[in-house]
């Protein structure tokens, strides 16, 4: 009985793992396509003097829409990276 317990959690654990990373590789995909994504826990939009930053969170990653006048452009990526505050200096 412990063996198969054992052996379902390593199935289950895999199974997720999978999923999880299916739906990275899914959004990511829909995020080059520029569609919206599937998985939003959050949503914020940044107000600047020269237009919007529009970021949302999902499981464990981040999308970043730029409309600014100094910035414009988009950034997929873990939910650590940073909005950027302005263009880095050359």
């Amino acid at each position: 009985m412990k063996k198969t317990l054992g052996i379902l959690l390593k199935v289950m654990a895999v199974l997720i793992v999978a999923v999880y990373i299916g739906l990275v590789i899914t959004e990511y995909v829909r995020y080059q396509n520029n569609e919206p994504m599937l998985v939003v826990l959050k949503e914020q939009t940044l107000s600047y003097d020269d237009g919007h930053v529009y970021v949302y969170w999902g499981l464990g990653y981040k999308s970043i829409t730029y409309e600014r006048n100094s910035i414009y452009g988009k950034q997929f990526g873990h939910i650590f990276i940073k909005v950027k505050e302005k263009l880095p200096e050359k």
